[in-house]
């Protein structure tokens, strides 16, 4: 129940060599991401919860450091530690293996409502999601309702709260578990179904082709408040554009059962990671209004901030840097950046810097 892979596989590969075996690992989202980036940052998919990150998942790695030599994490445990979640700090990884886990058929897939139907949903949401088995795994989305031949084109366009469902157990437990979403209110559609793993992990590949252009910004949260629900919904109503959304990830799980230093990986216990996500046409003009839509839903949402995913930032500077690993974690991180890449040659990432380091004397086990 293991898999090696090179470091230029994408997660739908990979998907798809491992489904032949009824095996998967956690593996992000959408298909065309990369294993390696996902992998290094942390790795949070849709067995996140049920099974870990996907650093959680990973076993072995090989790489070639910033001196042209090659390693291998057997011999360098808190080389093996800094991987999981450190990013590309350490070397460039050539291979990775990872821990499989039975997974054939899933089922979940989007539900609908309008988003005027959103502030009594998402706190019907928070209060049965407190309950959710670790094998649920689930997803809401903010935005107007893509152009997807799945959705009538009556919905096309039209501002909505989607909540995206992934349970990874016994089909007729999960139907239970999911009846009390699916039987709120009246929603616009309901596209849940049970469905081949790589076909679900396909489901939101549409929503986001290459080419288009990105601005983000991204907290942690601990809780959907009852003030948070209320910004998630205000600034959602203010979207202009058809192609920029918000997302909310469910954490919690088997992510949080992980010690805060377990991995490079902190904020173990934070319940939510939000993706604000403006998006345009490489043809349109480029204007604020994306970029500021993101920038004054970011700041709206910052007072509930516990943190920061890594693979969510953008250039956003060293601080929030440190607010993705925390002090601990950083200087843990930063004192193995030395002993591998005490240049800091590869430095053009989510930066750690090795001057936060006392110089190391040996490559002793680390």
């Amino acid at each position: 129940r293991s898999a090696t892979a090179a470091g230029g596989v994408l997660w739908g590969e990979l998907d798809q060599a491992t489904h032949r075996f009824g095996l998967a690992t956690t593996g992000g989202i959408v298909t065309h991401t990369g294993i390696a980036g996902l992998t290094l940052g942390g790795g949070i998919g849709w067995l996140m919860r049920a099974h870990g990150l996907t650093a959680d998942n990973l076993l072995h790695a090989e790489l070639v450091t910033a001196d042209g030599g090659r390693l291998t994490t057997d011999d360098h445990p808190r080389l093996l530690w800094a991987l999981r979640g450190g990013g590309g700090n350490f070397g460039v990884v050539t291979s990775f293996r990872y821990r499989l886990h039975p997974v054939t058929e899933v089922l979940g897939g989007p539900v609908l409502w309008p988003l005027e139907d959103a502030p009594g949903l998402l706190r019907h949401y928070r209060d049965w999601i407190a309950e959710a088995p670790d094998e649920l795994t689930t997803i809401v989305a903010l935005r107007k309702a893509p152009p997807l031949p799945a959705l009538p084109e009556t919905l096309h366009g039209r501002l909505v709260c989607a909540i995206n469902s992934c349970w990874c157990g016994p089909p007729e437990a999960g139907t239970a578990v999911l009846a009390p979403l699916r039987s709120y209110g009246r929603p616009l559609a309901d596209l849940t179904g049970l469905r081949p793993y790589p076909e679900h992990q396909a489901l939101l590949d549409p929503t986001v082709p290459h080419g288009w252009h990105y601005y983000w910004k991204s907290s942690e949260v601990a809780v959907l408040d009852d003030d948070l629900i209320d910004v998630l919904v205000e600034h959602t109503a203010r979207i202009a554009s058809p192609r920029s959304y918000t997302l909310v990830f469910q954490l919690g799980g088997a992510i949080a059962r992980v010690p805060e230093d377990g991995t490079a990986y902190p904020h173990r216990n934070a319940g939510h990671a939000i993706n604000i996500d403006g998006a345009w046409l490489p043809q349109e003009p480029v204007t604020d209004r994306e970029t500021a839509w993101v920038r004054d839903f970011f700041h709206a949402v910052a007072p509930h901030q516990v943190g920061v995913y890594v693979n969510f930032l953008g250039n956003e500077g060293q601080e929030r840097v440190l607010a993705a690993y925390g002090e601990a974690t950083y200087r843990e991180l930063a004192r193995i950046k030395r002993i591998y890449d005490p240049e800091n040659v590869f430095r053009h990432n989510q930066n750690i810097d090795p001057a936060l380091a006392p110089l190391a004397t040996a490559r002793d086990g680390s």
